[in-house]
């Protein structure tokens, strides 16, 4: 079972590549009600042909 979890994560994966994906976040730390830092992330997934 855990073969078929794994094989499945790995396909799963290789479409999202395949045909791209986009990952956006944002992390704030704040201390009593200020905010200190702010990440504003993204992330880009594209499988490139050699």
């Amino acid at each position: 079972m855990a073969d078929a979890a794994v094989e499945s994560v790995a396909d799963l994966l290789d479409r999202v590549v395949h045909r791209g994906a986009v990952v956006t976040g944002d992390v704030i730390i704040s201390l009593a009600g200020i905010d200190l830092v702010r990440l504003d992330l993204r992330l880009l997934l594209l499988g490139l042909d050699a």
